[in-house]
């Protein structure tokens, strides 16, 4: 099974969705991601762009996703 995790990222008053990784990329499983997301989005976080915007919430999705900022 697919699994994706989101990152619903904040900068001030503006936020958006991001794909961190799916299974397809990274392996994980959907308690894996459940268990270790914050791990993973932190590194994530700390490695890429969005290293200055707040964490406002994450999910694992079951399935491919599409960011909303993204259809």
């Amino acid at each position: 099974m697919l699994v994706t995790l989101v990152a619903v990222l904040c900068n001030g008053q503006l936020c958006l969705e991001k794909v961190v990784t799916n299974s397809e990329q990274s392996g994980i499983t959907m308690v894996g991601c459940m268990v270790h997301a914050q791990i993973g989005i932190a590194d994530w976080l700390a490695k890429g762009p969005y290293h200055e915007w707040r964490l406002q919430k994450y999910k694992c999705i079951a399935g491919q996703y599409v960011p909303k900022s993204d259809a």
